[in-house]
């Protein structure tokens, strides 16, 4: 910014001793062009403000969401002279308190900064901040890698003083297993040509016994007339390091995590490419690293689930989205075998999708199951019927369906004289003309019907799309001509079905399941008593 914007030294020497006069308790400091503290002016200490003491900078103070708003206040500062901003300081995070800055290089050769609003602070006179270690080492060697200077920050990263280390071979302060590479490296450097340099990743050994890393960069300088030496810049890549070893570790961990699981897991790029698989995943896919995800892995899965497994690799890497997919599998010498597979997203910081985590179950034993408690749920275990429940449900969905149907019909049949055929030829007698019953109802009943046993002899035929009434009187009469077609051969005792029908109507929607039902059973009770012969069917009013 132009001079012509600064504001003038009379106002900003006006401007703080306003603020030093309304804020006695307020913390002060003064700062080089730099931004670095230097000792406060003697004028200023005598004020009786709280001198800040222990940071190198202002920004070691500021938490370091803030840090941004206290950079831009000072450069600020640089330019007019004379800022102001709100900022939240270590010392108390959970509120703001407002920093002045003020350019009085014009009578203390200083800039000063001012914090306010901390008047309550009186724990301490110095305010709690970040202590910033140094990260850069600079050591001279001879040629023979004999220490003969070192920098002051060797205290602080190494815990050893620089004279106590002059004289000493760099080799000594290096970790002993890393003293191959150490040697390496420094032979590989000797070689090379004046001027040049070699840079080595070593742990040294801190003056407490634990390991610090530093990437070295050793400078040929042997050939220099002036003092020969090698100048080797050590930074600190401690944090580094660490954090490349937390990423290994749980990278360790997530492999042989995976490797435990009783299901195959792989991960896939944002092509497909597999770039992690357990060994589960290997063996079900007889895949590798490297392999792309295509046909050549998917053309297992049986032509019907095919599109549903496209769409969810499809989906999880268009959409980031999860996604889920049941499918049947062909294995060599094992059959279909169904797989689950669970597909989650992987995104990059920006939210960019990289790939997907896909995990792969075989849960044929689960689908067997599952199947099998279905069927007990749903049909009755001995005539292989819808149960009372199953077909109660079927009629809900019959009478309510919203494609809005001709009409419903229902036929209510009972066995007559049951009770006499177990008594006479006895129970197994009485189910083998059960089973017998039911697989004849079945035969004969159109193909979308559906045949239930909802008591002991008592058998229920639900129709959809029926036109009216006289249909469905037709496919009572066809029921009984179906069952009068075969006798039954128990145990050598021959047994013709006797049976009483009866038949109820009702369009879509005009009767909910029970009336109908209901009406179906009057009707059949009244077929019972009014029949003169083995066989009855009365229909509805």
């Amino acid at each position: 910014m132009a001079d012509d914007s600064l504001i003038d030294p009379a106002t900003r020497d006006a401007e703080l001793a306003s603020l030093l006069e309304a804020h006695p308790e307020a913390f002060i400091a003064a700062m080089a062009p730099s931004g670095l503290l230097v000792p406060l002016p003697e004028e200023l200490a005598a004020t009786g403000l709280r001198p800040i003491v222990g940071p190198k900078s202002l920004i070691n103070l500021v938490v370091s969401h803030d840090q941004r708003t206290l950079i831009e206040a000072w450069h600020g500062a640089l330019s007019v002279g004379l800022t102001r901003c709100e900022v939240r300081l270590l010392a108390a995070p959970d509120r703001q308190v407002r920093l002045h800055q003020f350019d009085l290089t014009h009578r203390f050769g200083v800039f000063v900064g001012v914090f306010t609003g901390l008047e309550e602070y009186v724990a301490a006179v110095a305010l709690p901040h970040d202590v910033v270690r140094p990260r850069l080492i600079t050591m001279r060697k001879d040629q023979v890698a004999t220490i003969t200077a070192a920098g002051p920050e060797l205290a602080d990263l190494l815990g050893w003083t620089p004279e106590e280390v002059i004289g000493t071979r760099s080799l000594d302060l290096v970790h002993p297993d890393d003293h191959e590479r150490a040697i390496a490296s420094w032979l590989d450097m000797l070689g090379t040509p004046a001027g040049t340099a070699r840079r080595v990743r070593l742990r040294h050994l801190h003056r407490d016994g634990h390991p610090v890393w530093f990437e070295i960069t050793n400078h040929n300088r042997l050939a220099d007339p002036n003092g020969p030496c090698v100048i080797a810049e050590m930074l600190d890549i401690s944090d580094e390091m660490a954090a490349q070893e937390a990423v290994r570790a749980a990278e360790q961990l997530m492999r042989r995590l995976t490797e435990t699981l009783p299901m195959g897991v792989l991960q896939i790029d944002a092509d497909r490419r597999i770039v992690y698989l357990n060994d589960r995943a290997a063996r079900a896919l007889h895949a590798r690293l490297g392999d792309v995800l295509d046909d050549r892995y998917l053309d297992a899965i049986v032509p019907a689930d095919r599109p549903a497994a496209d769409d969810a690799i499809a989906v999880v890497l268009g959409t980031g989205n999860d996604a889920d997919v049941e499918y049947g599998s062909r294995e060599p010498g094992r059959g279909v075998r169904r797989v689950r597979a669970n597909l989650r997203a992987l995104t990059s910081d920006d939210g960019a999708i990289t790939g997907a985590i896909i995990c792969l179950a075989d849960v044929t034993e689960d689908v067997r199951l599952r199947e099998e408690l279905r069927h007990r749920a749903t049909f009755d275990p001995l005539t292989g019927c819808h149960n009372r429940s199953a077909t109660m449900a079927a009629l809900q969905d019959a009478t309510a369906a919203p494609d809005g149907h001709a009409g419903t019909a229902v036929v209510f049949l009972d066995l007559n004289g049951f009770k006499q055929v177990n008594d006479v030829y006895g129970h197994a007698a009485g189910d083998r003309l059960l089973t017998h019953v039911a697989n004849r109802l079945r035969m004969t009943v159109p193909a979308d019907g559906v045949v239930g046993r909802i008591g002991g002899d008592e058998f229920v035929v639900i129709c959809r799309d029926v036109a009216g009434p006289a249909g469905a009187e037709r496919i009572g009469a066809d029921l009984l001509a179906g069952l009068r077609a075969e006798v039954v051969d128990a145990a050598g005792n021959v047994l013709t079905p006797e049976a009483s029908v009866g038949v109820a109507w009702a369009p879509c929607g005009a009767a909910g399941p029970e009336e109908l039902i209901a009406r179906a059973d009057a009707a059949m009770y009244q077929a019972k008593k009014t029949r003169t012969g083995p066989h009855n069917l009365v229909l509805a009013s």
